[in-house]
């Protein structure tokens, strides 16, 4: 099951050889179907978006880049995608934005680009709690002895073999929490180090197989869910989880023949806003403006008051198509706003 609203676009850079002077860069990547908008065209919906890639050497000169636009319609929950460029072998590193076409830039990340010595083509893939790394191994010179792998403290030794070949190290990551960490190469001759490679990799699962996530999930349901199926969901185990939680938001779905729930999805994206914009000096999702705002949606219109000298900071929402205000104060003047009329009064 994918949980769409849990992804945040995933990418690997890949660097292959290509000839004495050039090497491949390839960059996978997927986006989750929520970070694009669909706009519709002949009763069918579509996301335009472009990849932009720009690769500069140690001066911060530009050597190499293109662009790709790619037009996609709405038949899956994640975007899977590649683009590949050959650079320069004394390229540095590279910048990749993802533009949505529809809106606005989706996501932009700046790397360093490894240099190809005794190490290529290091890929890598999270299976059943097992990291599979694969990659090549350039020893034509015969110098290297061995490789060592490790990740967050968990290390593998393997011997190196002369000449030019494929291998294969795995790593348990039961033990490993929703997070990125940094997966090192350190080649080895038999008297010294010949070769550092340090490359971000980021841990990810279904949601509901990590305990810290999963209780915060549920949690979050707290605008949703009563307090005895919070309860349910809490004390699951985790070979229950997948089932109850589908269960539950089945009940909520208001198009259950199809595998996208739209109400899952607003609820969500709504915790996310509450999250980014109650955080400073209030409680985020747990604040009373997000209370308001999960049960209610955004405002139709916000008046601030901040410097009343006479009064508390202010705020007022009003919802017209319901004919209700809310009132929040900030009592001590740090971003936190309680609300004064719970229920709302009339406009």
């Amino acid at each position: 099951m994918i949980f769409v609203l849990f992804l945040q676009i995933e990418w690997q850079a890949i660097n292959k050889p290509y000839n004495a002077d050039l090497q491949e860069l390839v960059i996978y990547f997927t986006i989750p179907g929520n970070k694009l908008k669909f706009i519709a065209e002949d009763s069918l919906f579509y996301a335009n978006y472009e990849s932009q890639l720009k690769v500069f050497d140690s001066e911060n000169n530009q050597v190499a880049g293109d662009y790709w636009q790619i037009k996609r319609p709405e038949d899956t929950l994640v975007i899977s995608d590649s683009i590949k460029l050959l650079i320069p072998k004394s390229s540095s590193y590279f910048d990749l934005k993802i533009v949505d076409l529809h809106g606005s830039e989706i996501f932009n990340v700046s790397e360093k680009i490894i240099p190809i010595n005794y190490l290529a083509n290091i890929k890598w893939l999270i299976a059943n709690d097992t990291l599979r790394v694969s990659f090549m191994v350039i020893n034509t010179k015969e110098d290297a002895y061995r490789i060592r792998t490790s990740i967050n403290a968990i290390e593998k030794n393997i011997p190196a073999r002369a000449g030019l070949y494929g291998d294969t190290v795995e790593f348990s990551i039961a033990d490993l929490a929703i997070d990125t960490y940094t997966l090192k190469f350190e080649v080895f001759s038999e008297s010294q180090k010949l070769d550092e490679i340090a490359l971000p990799i980021r841990i990810s699962r279904p949601f509901y197989l990590d305990d810290a996530l999963w209780s915060l999930k549920v949690a979050q349901l707290e605008y949703i869910a009563s307090a005895s199926e919070r309860g349910v969901l809490e004390r699951a185990g985790a070979e229950e989880r997948d089932s109850l939680w589908r269960y539950f938001w089945k009940q909520h779905d208001p198009t259950p023949n199809t595998e996208y729930n739209e109400k899952e999805v607003e609820y969500f994206v709504r915790i996310q806003y509450c999250e980014e914009n109650f955080s400073h000096g209030d409680t985020g999702w747990r604040s009373d403006r997000a209370r308001i705002y999960m049960t209610y949606g955004p405002p139709d219109e916000i008046l601030s008051r901040p410097y009343e000298l006479s009064s508390y900071p202010y705020l007022e929402w009003y919802y017209y198509s319901i004919n209700r205000k809310f009132i929040f104060i900030d009592r001590f003047g740090f971003g936190r706003y309680i609300v004064l009329n719970p229920t709302g009064s009339s406009i």
